[in-house]
């Protein structure tokens, strides 16, 4: 039995081996559980279903252990009347004669009824059932998202079963077999300190009685007490590694050979790409405990960008001036806003990101979000007027030209939904690049309230901006008339903690701008057009 449990922890880690992920079945058509809540919904739903199928399937059950339980009683009746005086009890012919056709027959009888399948109808329907399923990639995505909330946010896992986060209590808790997959995850990702706070909460909460349940659901607590010993060897806490495997019965007397077998091959974490943690004073800025500096900066309304404002002027909100950052108030109406979801929504797919080393944009997990560049030629054609307007207003707001083949990117970040720290601009040989010219300039639409988190964060001025529904986020990536790259300008999207986050983001080119601005000086550029 131990070797096979060493095997489970040192290969895989997570309790999922290359087996389980090739033979588990994906659902098809493909969902997408952490942004759409009629998805969410509908596997609740499922649940549900399942949940009742088993509750039948424990009843079908029951019903045959009470006829066994039945028979046993009525056997044991002659055993009892026989106990003390058996050779007596023999001689009466009518006993031996029960006795032996007893034997013969009611045993066999027994054996074919004990080898009847009970419940088929709820095993199979359990079966069709496991084409909804989430797939493995989803498992893992829902996983990821929660380590990466753990993490934003410091949540001890304490608080985190409780369902306390960032200082807001849900109704809600985890449960054993959850904490031990967040840690396993957490150990993978080399957080060894937050995985053992995981994993030890997770066996304060388990008891003995327990065990039966946890094992039938694929957790032996011998992986428990593997995966935290290993935590704290990582943590080069040698003493407390062996006082807990030798508080497991089945590990207490392989406990030196594991610990050795744990300092002689030390876990190595998986890649930044694989984890995507984001830097500790980032995740600071994310936290509810932190506050923008106070600023003595100014509210007013913008009337002279272009002559259309003095007519109609956009209030204004100065939230920077180095690097350049300010927010524009209600700039979308609420029928504009449900109109641009309704034409972006059909085109979402998983986003992705540019990747300057492979000249080429791939899925990447520095940003979990869905994504749709509109205008499409695939969306409805009634959706054109709306998206004429955007651009013409983002004329208005920033007084940059506005070419006829703008795109713009709407963005959907679910729960656990981020992205890296980064910089809009690509200062990169790329063909696009060459053709537009850099990102001069950021426009970011906000489409909804993202309830708890969210928030996008500048790290260099320590500036912490809401996802607020009709809010416009603006600012430069590039510094005056010289054109020099702002690094100032690096910022990332903290974890949605609930609910969904909708940006529309859309990125003003250089080249647009060259009968109204210098497109090129001398400056920080690493190419020339």
């Amino acid at each position: 039995m131990l070797p096979l449990l060493i095997l489970i922890i040192l290969t895989s880690a997570a309790g999922q081996s290359q087996s389980q992920t090739s033979t588990e079945t994906s659902s098809y058509p493909p969902k997408e559980f952490m942004t759409s809540m009629a998805d969410r919904m509908e596997l609740l739903l499922l649940d549900r279903q399942l949940i009742s199928n088993l509750v039948q399937y424990a009843e079908e059950l029951q019903k045959k252990v009470d006829v066994l339980q039945r028979c046993a009683k009525a056997m044991q009746i002659p055993l009892e009347d026989s106990k003390g005086r058996e050779e007596e009890y023999l001689s009466n012919p009518l006993h031996s004669f029960q006795l032996i056709r007893h034997m013969h027959e009611d045993w066999r009888h027994l054996e074919k009824f004990m080898r009847q399948t009970v419940g088929q109808d709820q095993i199979n329907f359990l079966k069709n059932k496991a084409t909804k399923f989430p797939s493995v990639e989803e498992t893992e995505e829902a996983t990821e998202a929660i380590c990466r909330i753990i993490l934003t946010y410091n949540v001890e896992p304490a608080d985190l079963v409780q369902g306390l986060i960032d200082g807001v209590q849900y109704n809600s808790s985890i449960s054993v077999i959850d904490c031990f997959s967040l840690g396993t995850l957490v150990f993978q990702w080399g957080e060894y300190g937050k995985a053992a706070e995981l994993l030890a909460h997770s066996l304060d909460n388990v008891r003995p009685e327990h065990y039966s349940v946890l094992h039938a659901l694929g957790l032996a607590s011998s992986e428990v007490f593997m995966l935290l010993a290993r935590c704290f060897v990582e943590l080069d806490q040698e003493t407390d590694a062996r006082t807990t495997l030798m508080g497991h019965p089945d590990l207490a007397e392989h406990s030196k050979r594991l610990l050795n077998f744990y300092t002689s091959t030390r876990h190595v974490p998986a890649s930044e790409e694989i984890k995507s943690i984001l830097p500790d004073e980032f995740n600071q800025i994310c936290r509810s405990s932190h506050q923008n500096k106070p600023s003595r900066l100014h509210c007013r309304y913008n009337a002279t960008t272009t002559p259309f404002l003095r007519l109609a002027p956009l209030r204004m909100e100065e939230l920077s001036l180095d690097p350049y950052i300010v927010v524009y108030h209600n700039v979308l109406s609420e029928a504009e806003i449900a109109e641009v979801e309704r034409v972006a929504e059909p085109l979402l797919v998983r986003s992705s990101v540019y990747i300057a080393e492979k000249k080429k944009s791939m899925k990447s997990k520095v940003r979990t979000a869905l994504g749709a560049w509109i205008p499409d030629y695939n969306m409805e054609v009634s959706g054109w007027p709306v998206i004429q307007r955007i651009f013409r207003r983002i004329h208005d707001m920033t007084g940059l030209i506005i070419n006829d083949h703008q795109t713009m990117q709407l963005i959907k970040y679910g729960y656990g939904g981020h992205y890296d720290i980064h910089f809009d601009y690509f200062n990169a040989s790329i063909p696009s690049i060459h053709a537009m010219g850099d990102r001069i300039a950021t426009v970011l639409f906000y489409l909804n309230d993202a309830k708890h988190g969210g928030s996008t964060v500048f790290t260099h001025p320590q500036l912490k901006v809401p996802s607020e529904r009709g809010k416009v986020l603006f600012w430069y990536n590039m510094r005056g008339e010289t054109h020099d790259l702002d690094i100032q300008t690096e910022h990332g999207s903290c974890a949605v903690i609930d609910g969904t986050k909708t940006v529309l983001s859309c990125w003003i080119h250089e080249l647009d701008q060259m009968f109204t601005q210098p497109t090129y000086r001398p400056g920080n550029r690493a190419f020339i057009y």
